[in-house]
């Protein structure tokens, strides 16, 4: 796999898609990354991963079902939870002049517990909310115009999951901006770290990892305040959050009921969504490859992520 500053130069000149793709060196990102590499040939990638050993392990891995994807792929180091590791990325980036046609925003972490603590809310909204939003707002130079942010979001992220009516009835205000938003987060937190809700007040989810579950709906809230500022429209990059789907990995567990592959298949519809902009649907959640609203509907059960 070429990690070298001619493998970015060369990326440019071929008429192909460069597909960013976070956390990818195992389950849906890993997933998404052999879906697109066997259906698109055109395409070629950058894996965003912590560890770039575990980067090769991946492309070794998938070379047996995708035999040309060492000579479309290079592995560079990622840690979305540290500003010195975006920062380090975003250099990179400018330095081999990347740009990139659409940034998948994969990596994830869901603490495996229905506590609700202070650590576990900081550590899961570090990497499911702020790094991601971090991330991506550093990148934006280094993406296209008419190109695509997608969020893997969850099904979890819903409205109709959150039990405290008065905190939902805020994260629903009309115009929620992302200062607003951050600020629900912090009344959230503080309000777990300081006692200062009554137990049956606390701002829960109904479904499995609540903490993780609340992370999703601020990202799906976001998805769609990030999709309507005016320097993302003017650039007509399309902006969507997605749900693979309730999927067998070390995050979704064995029961799941999806594979791999399978958890793949909403996220690279939504990467291959027309490459020209729609209005209509910009800022939109997915879900099986369709838009979903965030209110609770028939396709809303606790177990899908």
């Amino acid at each position: 796999v070429s990690t070298q500053s001619t493998w970015g130069l060369q990326l440019m000149e071929a008429p192909s898609k460069l597909i960013l793709i976070t956390g990818c060196n195992k389950g849906v990102g890993y997933g998404v990354l052999e879906n697109l590499g066997v259906n698109h040939p055109e395409y070629k990638f950058i894996m965003a991963v912590r560890s770039i050993e575990r980067g090769k392990e991946a492309i070794a891995e998938l070379k047996k079902t995708v035999p040309t994807i060492e000579g479309r792929v290079i592995i560079q180091e990622l840690d979305i939870t540290k500003t010195e590791s975006i920062d380090a990325f975003i250099k990179w980036g400018k330095e081999k002049d990347i740009k990139i046609d659409c940034l998948l925003n994969n990596a994830g972490i869901a603490s495996k517990s229905w506590d609700i603590t202070s650590p576990i809310i900081k550590e899961t909204f570090q990497t499911n909310l702020f790094g991601t939003i971090e991330f991506t707002d550093k990148m934006l130079p280094l993406i296209k115009d008419s190109g695509k942010i997608v969020f893997v979001a969850s099904q979890l992220g819903k409205f109709g999951f959150l039990t405290n009516e008065a905190f939902k009835a805020k994260m629903q205000k009309p115009g929620l901006t992302k200062e607003e938003l951050f600020a629900l987060y912090h009344e959230y937190h503080d309000g777990v770290e300081g006692k200062k809700f009554k137990p049956e007040d606390i701002p829960f989810v109904k479904a499995p990892y609540p903490v993780y579950s609340l992370s999703k709906l601020f990202l799906n809230i976001y998805t769609k305040i990030f999709a309507q500022y005016p320097a993302i429209l003017a650039r007509n990059i399309q902006v969507y959050s997605c749900c693979p789907g309730w999927t067998k990995t070390d995050m979704g567990g064995p029961s799941a009921t999806l594979t791999i592959p399978e958890g793949a298949v909403c996220p690279c519809f939504v990467v291959n969504l027309p490459w020209v902009m729609n209005k209509e649907l910009q800022g939109n959640f997915y879900t099986q490859c369709k838009v979903t609203p965030l209110q609770l509907d028939k396709h809303s059960i606790y177990f899908l992520y």
